[in-house]
């Protein structure tokens, strides 16, 4: 199927504003004209809406592409807040950051434009290598670490810059980082996220369905408060998934007992891989300080990791995975 029209489908939500912004993204070259999107395949489906397989039809030739598609706006607000958001978007530039092409109106209903990562998430890499990647012996240890600890290192890292750019991820989750076709991991699906938190969802039965309660940090569940010691909490959750292979936290319990529990002091289980060694258990722990001033911050998370690949492995540059 084809996105037909251009840059003025915004579903008669107009203003001043949105018309300004509109045109900032236009000159930065940020609005794909729907004439030349064309989606395939659903490759995903997330809280927001659909993830399809695309292409932008250039006169140069096709370029394959992801397309998350998001609510319709109703609101000027909105849609003012999401033209923000992607310009800043837009601008990072990190190796460990899934970077924006652009994005593209459909009746007031943005379409936003990323690489399409032929690794998959991290989620599925490391439930498809769950085999060689967790270990029962030690001498399996020091690969199945390097792969592990380096995928925790390149997100580390990702939020740091996320972190320095004064973003917050807010669903840091192993589902929602990428591998690109050369094995780098990329962040992703950070930002566009706001209407999920609002406060007036906190109820037991759309946080069941709609907030990732077993990746939150009490107080964001709590208080409806997100910042970097939020998404700390959200990354040793992430570590954890790819250390037991690709686990739900808190199996089987349910949404509104994990908080109840976690606020009593519990935390996840230390995996049973031996490539999680003590210092990188450590580590994990760390992000789950009930106190937020005692979580690390991201640049110590990953000096930490770094030294901890260059203490543990042969391989002491790690930049990517083998996919």
């Amino acid at each position: 199927m084809t996105a037909e029209s251009g840059l003025d489908d915004l579903g008669g939500i107009e203003n001043d504003n949105i018309e300004h912004l509109k045109t900032d993204l236009d000159r930065k070259g940020m609005i794909v004209p729907k004439q030349l999107l064309e989606l395939s395949s659903v490759v995903g489906q997330g809280e927001s809406g659909l993830v399809y397989r695309g292409y932008i039809n250039y006169a140069s030739g096709k370029k394959i592409v992801a397309v998350k598609t998001c609510k319709a706006l109703s609101w000027a607000s909105d849609m003012e807040r999401l033209m923000k958001e992607v310009s800043v978007m837009f601008s990072f530039r990190h190796c460990n950051i899934m970077p924006l092409i652009g994005v593209c109106f459909d009746k007031g209903a943005p379409l936003i434009i990323m690489p399409f990562m032929t690794g998959g998430t991290v989620l599925e890499y490391v439930r498809r290598h769950k085999e060689s990647l967790h270990c029962t012996s030690t001498s399996e240890v020091k690969t199945a670490m390097n792969t592990c600890l380096g995928m925790c290192l390149q997100i580390s890292k990702g939020m740091a810059y996320l972190t320095d750019q004064r973003f917050v991820h807010r669903d840091l989750a192993a589902r929602n980082c990428m591998i690109d076709r050369n094995g780098v991991v990329k962040v992703a699906d950070f930002g566009l996220t706001e209407d999920v938190y609002n406060t007036k969802y906190l109820s037991v039965e759309v946080s069941e369905e709609r907030l990732p309660i077993r990746w939150m940090a009490p107080e964001s569940i709590e208080s409806n408060m997100f910042n970097e010691k939020t998404d700390v909490w959200s990354y040793g959750v992430t570590c954890w998934e790819i250390f037991t292979c690709g686990g739900v936290p808190y199996a089987g319990i349910h949404p509104m007992i994990v908080l109840r529990e976690v606020r009593s002091g519990k935390r996840l289980e230390r995996p049973s891989n031996l490539a999680c060694c003590d210092e990188i258990w450590d580590m994990m722990e760390s992000c789950w300080a009930g106190h937020p001033i005692q979580r690390p911050k991201f640049v110590s998370l990953t000096k930490l990791s770094s030294g901890l690949l260059e203490k543990h492995s042969d391989y002491t540059k790690l930049t990517h995975v083998i996919i």
